[in-house]
């Protein structure tokens, strides 16, 4: 049985991680460091949570403060206190041990130790348009689209060099799940220099995935973090990437694009860099995949949030930020 003073110290101890758990979660808002941790939908969950837990943590510290003297539990909700010496480490120590962590070590982004660990995806991070990308989208080749380009827009003229026909023949999507993928490809393919933002990064490299020998040849620019390992051996080859976070960084997924370079790559890994240069369709361990031929590459710094999140709605996100620029 416990005694007053041990039931009394572990309602203490409970208080303490509680109001430990609320600072922590407060420290990390105020330094802007829970992107680190979170995507921010979930973010916003998480700041929700400090002036509960101050709530619970003054009970709690008013509960073993003027509870009863007779050493039995506090409460009647049939579940008692730990015992053991063993018991009460293994439960404390399971809120006491993340804190210590958090506090003493960095905050700082994944790179690719964990993506060497999680294992460097280079194509579109989804399984189902994984699958889908070797299919042939177009009804008509994209080539006989492409070389009668000139004669339709001179007969229909249009804002932009395509007009909405020839737009709508060159990207059929394969079901109605990749409707979404097909208008984003339109938009991105009119562009003169496809910039992968990081607000649309993983949607815009799906689209162009999907119709990847549509985009031969088309310029790019794109920014992360340079990755290699042992399967990036030829002469200037290495990797850009970024870690796509659906709710927290325990299931972020690391993807990228391989960077074929004119000369051996001078940058140091884990070194945020943009590249400039031109789309190209591959293939690694027999998988097609893209590949950016580099014309040229900036070292920049780490950008304030370096995760990637998904968009419900890519095509909307792509007007919206095309619209503030």
């Amino acid at each position: 049985m416990n005694t007053a003073f041990s039931i009394r110290w572990q309602y203490g101890m409970r208080s303490l991680l509680m109001i430990g758990l609320a600072l922590h979660i407060i420290l990390l808002s105020r330094t802007n460091a829970l992107h680190y941790y979170l995507a921010p939908h979930m973010q916003k969950l998480l700041l929700l949570c400090p002036v509960p837990l101050l709530f619970i943590a003054l009970a709690m510290a008013w509960h073993g403060i003027v509870g009863e003297r007779d050493g039995e539990d506090m409460c009647d909700c049939k579940h008692p206190l730990p015992q053991s010496g063993f018991k009460k480490m293994l439960v404390y120590g399971m809120l006491l041990i993340p804190l210590l962590f958090g506090a003493l070590l960095p905050n700082q982004a994944l790179g690719s130790d964990m993506a060497a660990k999680k294992g460097m995806s280079f194509t579109y991070p989804n399984p189902d348009i994984r699958r889908k990308t070797d299919l042939q989208p177009t009804q008509v080749p994209a080539s006989r689209i492409l070389s009668t380009s000139s004669s339709v827009s001179a007969s229909h003229p249009a804002k932009s060099k395509w007009n909405q026909e020839m737009l709508d023949k060159l990207f059929v999507p394969p079901d109605k799940y990749n409707t979404e993928f097909a208008e984003l490809a339109k938009r991105l393919y009119q562009q003169p220099i496809i910039q992968i933002k990081p607000e649309i990064f993983s949607e815009t490299i799906g689209a162009i995935e999907l119709y990847k020998h549509a985009f031969e040849g088309k310029k790019v620019q794109v920014t992360g973090f340079v990755y290699k390992d042992s399967s990036l051996r030829g002469r200037g080859l290495f990797a850009v990437g970024r870690f796509l976070v659906m709710c927290c960084t325990a299931d972020a997924m690391p993807f990228g694009i391989i960077v074929q370079s004119h000369k051996p790559s001078s940058f140091d890994k884990d070194t945020w860099v943009t590249i400039e240069g031109t789309l190209h369709a591959t293939q690694k361990d027999n998988a097609p995949i893209l590949e950016i031929r580099s014309d040229k590459i900036t070292e920049v710094r780490q950008p304030k949030s370096p995760y990637v999140y998904t968009q419900a709605d890519s095509v909307a996100a792509f007007d919206r930020l095309n619209a503030a620029h």
